[in-house]
């Protein structure tokens, strides 16, 4: 029983908050956790978003507003630090949710390379610097088919980075409920290849639904992937929300 998406960006960065987070784990059955930031919340990050930012003015005030509350990576590897010098009763791990930009590979990489989080997870939230997951009248007028085929596009080269310990959420362009009109059996097929030859775990991610979508998880289980588990919670009461009927589905 494994919850390795668990947000804390909404509480300070002290021991008793992480407290909340690990009792309400060991409340529901959970033995491993992975406590984590979005990249957006490190401020070292920040050059990654900045095609993001002048995309649109809607944009830029997001980021402005994310900017405002942001750490630095040394602010956060002290929290750290000090937990994993604690006792407790479930394994803690900690780690980031760093959104994909593939213009910055690289830069991402070299912030990355030093091994000190123990699971890193790559997530599309942009498709070529457009956030397509926050409000669905930004899909007006835009070509679903081609939405569909850049997010997989990019979740492939996110994989094949190897940066990344788990993808998060594979199937988030689905969270408006608009598709595209041709078969995506092919695209999850490999999608789900290039995982299993990188040695990323597809993610089962709880926060809206029981992971992925049928279609998806079955030709997941045909090629053999590794699963990873997360409920994506953002707030203490929400750790472990569906992990054990979850790791039911993948069994």
């Amino acid at each position: 029983m494994k919850d390795l998406h668990i947000h804390i960006e909404r509480g300070e960065y002290k021991k008793e908050w992480i407290d909340k987070f690990v009792n309400q784990a060991v409340k529901m059955g959970i033995d491993e956790i992975n406590l984590l930031e979005h990249s957006i919340r490190i401020r070292e990050f920040h050059p990654c978003f900045k095609e993001a930012r002048e995309y649109s003015r809607y944009q830029e005030k997001w980021f402005k507003g994310k900017e405002a509350q942001a750490h630095t990576m040394a602010e956060y590897r002290a929290l750290i630090d000090e937990i994993r010098s604690c006792d407790y009763p479930i394994k803690i791990n900690f780690g980031l949710e760093v959104c994909w930009f593939e213009q910055h590979e690289d830069y991402i990489r070299e912030l990355l390379k030093d091994g000190y989080f123990d699971y890193l997870l790559g997530s599309v939230h942009w498709i070529d610097n457009w956030t397509f997951n926050q409000r669905k009248y930004q899909w007006l007028g835009k070509d679903v088919n081609r939405i569909y085929k850049r997010y997989y596009e990019m979740s492939e080269t996110l994989i094949k980075s190897n940066i990344f310990d788990i993808i998060a959420h594979p199937d988030l362009i689905r969270c408006h409920a608009l598709y595209p009109d041709y078969d995506l059996s092919e695209t999850y097929y490999s999608l789900c290849k290039a995982a299993k030859e990188h040695n990323v775990r597809v993610e089962m991610n709880t926060s809206k639904s029981l992971g992925i979508n049928p279609d998806f998880l079955k030709i997941a289980k045909e090629t053999g992937v590794t699963f990873s588990t997360g409920s994506d919670a953002h707030r203490p009461e929400d750790v472990g929300r569906r992990i054990k009927e979850v790791s039911e589905l993948i069994k």
